[in-house]
């Protein structure tokens, strides 16, 4: 996983740079997201997983079914990915790019999960204490995960707070073990 970053991180970099110099930065995400998504495709994956499939013939197909709503910097970038045998990374790319737009227009993205489904005020009322400490629009993604059991973890970026049962079950017994 952290190969595919690495790899990826240069390609999102510059066409970071690349959206923002033309300001197409919303452009850009739709464009990324249909190409991420033409590689998914079932489809797709079976023709590229043929041995015989060589990556000209993986351009030409992304290309083709891409069509006119990718404009030409887009397919210079699948026409790159695709000759460096890097095509596989563009999802990553994608979700790079997503990143840095959100950091550049001062926004965060808090995955919040719950025991139970939280009220509309108690989220209004989480993500306003999230804007506060970190002084970004914060832009959150709920999920309920019984096996909290209660409470509540939040995940903002590479910090957690775990203020659930099962995270506070989790503490008490590695203090028991040491």
């Amino acid at each position: 996983m952290a190969e595919l970053v690495t790899i990826a991180r240069p390609y999102a970099q510059a066409v970071f740079s690349l959206a923002k110099e033309r300001g197409e930065l919303g452009k850009w995400s739709a464009m990324l997201a249909l190409i991420a998504g033409v590689f998914r495709d079932p489809q797709t994956q079976a023709v590229i997983g043929d041995p015989k499939t060589t990556n000209t013939d993986v351009e030409k197909l992304m290309l083709a079914v891409c069509g006119e709503r990718i404009d030409g910097a887009a397919r210079n970038l699948v026409q790159v990915l695709a000759q460096r045998g890097r095509l596989a990374v563009i999802a990553e790319i994608s979700h790079l790019f997503e990143q840095f737009k959100a950091e550049d227009e001062g926004i965060v993205e808090a995955k919040i999960s719950t025991a139970f489904p939280l009220e509309s005020g108690q989220l209004d009322q989480l993500v306003a204490l999230l804007s506060m400490h970190y002084q970004k629009k914060v832009s959150p993604t709920v999920a309920v995960d019984p096996q909290l059991i209660g409470g509540i973890k939040v995940q903002v970026g590479d910090k957690v707070w775990d203020a659930s049962v099962r995270g506070r079950l989790q503490d008490m017994a590695a203090a028991l073990m040491k």
